[in-house]
């Protein structure tokens, strides 16, 4: 079966190439995809250039070599300009022999007036101005089936972070591609955000700090009945305690000192659509009873003021902490987590994504050699290697920083393990024991350091964590596994 309709009549062109002056040949069975020459072509490349007159100007298309014997020669086009191939279409219709259909141009069936062939389901309204659009989005899965035995594994796996790269583009998803995932945990992620979106109920996201947790909020929003309202988002650990409840709940004139006009709180502002909490885990014990309060009834009350609102929020919230541990120790209400996880979704962190650390690393290193006008780069074999090998405590927002930093450093058109700032972390693990395995971390980050940086910052988790380049959770992991005690 074709997938294009053919021209029957012969098509004068020229073809073009560096190893020969032009030469004007007759192109037979032009369709999108392709056509044939009743000559070989003098040129031992594959890929050579056609132009094709068409009104005042020319159409120049560059086309494959894909079979050649004493017959002639077989071209597959290679069109990258839409504008290209909507002048060939039209060219095409121009030319075409026929206007009513004995049979099919694509199966050959035999026809009977119909508008779409009863064989293969391809409608023959050839003259509609949207048919070409509709005929290549119905054909599309073939075409990709046919291509994808001339394709390296590699090259697919580009291909398919390009095409996720479109769809993010147009606005189906947050544009940031870190999101994108090959392994089989990421694509169960995927396969869950498919099935929650449409529910109207609260989804609570669990991962470590860099993992994407807000990208999956937003993913959630964009398939779910919501999507055009409001999507707000607080970071409940970067807003100080004294401010946090005006922020959520809004207040009053004269409420407080400097509370010198109305202000909306952030849930109000949300109605209809969706607040994102991010951080829950870190949200005072205070402001837990009035969330839940929110949660139950819809009910939220500005400060200083006597009357309730009533509004329609969906809630997402996400934390990179072991909320049940967190309501064991007192942390947290009991409640407000059950009222918080009626659906969970775990990020797995980025070591844990096996060869997608090598995918998103390809992407970010050509989307920011691009973005720098640096010329062509790849990465060493040692760099793959380290890729590979290194734990990544900083996961996809720790991976995009050092490939920024090695687009800096490269001084050749290899970017290696040294740019990187991975060489000299790929040096044994600590072996732990096997109940605290997941906790390994590598061994410049000792005992003795740890603790010394930990009474720098004054204890503080967040500054220690900076300050080592690794996440909270791993050093809390790390205190937990050298039974460091910790200052109240």
């Amino acid at each position: 079966m074709r997938l294009d309709i053919r021209l029957k009549k012969p098509v004068n062109a020229i073809i073009s190439s560096e190893e020969f002056e032009k030469k004007r040949v007759i192109l037979e069975g032009l369709s999108l995809s392709g056509c044939f020459l009743k000559n070989k072509i003098p040129s031992k490349k594959d890929i050579i250039e056609i132009l094709i007159p068409y009104k005042d100007t020319e159409l120049r298309i560059p086309a494959k070599k894909i079979r050649e014997d004493d017959k002639g020669t077989a071209l597959e086009f290679l069109i990258t300009e839409k504008e290209i191939f909507l002048k060939l279409w039209k060219f095409i219709c121009s030319n075409l022999y026929s206007t009513s259909w004995e049979t099919c141009p694509y199966c050959n069936s035999l026809l009977d007036n119909d508008v779409v062939c009863p064989n293969c389901h391809f409608s023959l309204e050839i003259f509609n101005s949207e048919y070409v659009f509709n005929h290549f989005k119905q054909t599309f899965l073939y075409r990709l089936k046919n291509l994808s035995n001339q394709i390296k594994i590699d090259d697919l796996i580009e291909f398919y972070i390009n095409f996720n790269k479109s769809l993010l583009s147009k606005g189906n998803y947050d544009e940031n591609v870190e999101f994108v995932g090959t392994c089989e945990k990421m694509l169960k992620i995927f396969s869950l955000i498919r099935k929650v979106a449409p529910l109207d109920i609260p989804v609570l996201i669990l991962g470590e700090s860099g993992t994407g947790k807000e990208l999956v909020a937003k993913a959630i929003y964009e398939k779910s009945s919501r999507k055009g309202r409001p999507f707000i988002v607080i970071n409940c650990a970067s807003i100080p305690e004294n401010l946090l409840e005006a922020e959520l709940f809004g207040y009053e004139k004269g409420a407080f000192t400097g509370a010198y006009n109305v202000k909306n709180g952030k849930v109000e502002l949300a109605n209809g659509g969706i607040l994102f909490l991010d951080e829950i885990g870190e949200l005072p014990l205070s402001l837990q009873a009035k969330i839940l309060r929110f949660l139950e009834d819809g009910i939220v009350e500005r400060i200083g003021s006597e009357k309730s609102k009533k509004v329609d929020v969906r809630v997402i919230a996400a934390t990179n902490r072991d909320l049940e541990n967190e309501v064991k120790n007192g942390n947290f209400r009991a409640d407000l987590y059950y009222r918080l996880s009626v659906f969970t979704i775990e990020l797995p962190s980025l070591k844990d994504r096996g060869n997608d650390k090598i995918v998103l690393a390809n992407y970010f290193l050509k989307r920011f050699a691009k973005e720098y006008n640096i010329n062509f780069k790849q990465f060493s074999e040692d760099a793959k290697k380290a890729i590979m090998e290194y734990d990544w405590p900083g996961n996809v927002r720790e991976l995009i920083n050092k490939i920024r930093r090695a687009l800096v450093l490269s001084e050749s058109t290899e970017v290696t393990s040294k740019d990187l700032g991975i060489d000299e972390l790929t040096e044994p693990m600590i072996n732990f024991s096997q109940e605290n395995k997941k906790y390994r971390r590598r061994s410049y980050i000792d005992k003795n350091k740890l603790i010394k940086t930990l009474e720098n910052y004054n204890f503080n988790i967040s500054k220690t964590a900076k300050a080592l380049n690794v996440s909270r959770p791993t050093i809390y992991n790390l205190i937990k596994y050298y039974e460091i005690n910790i200052p109240k």
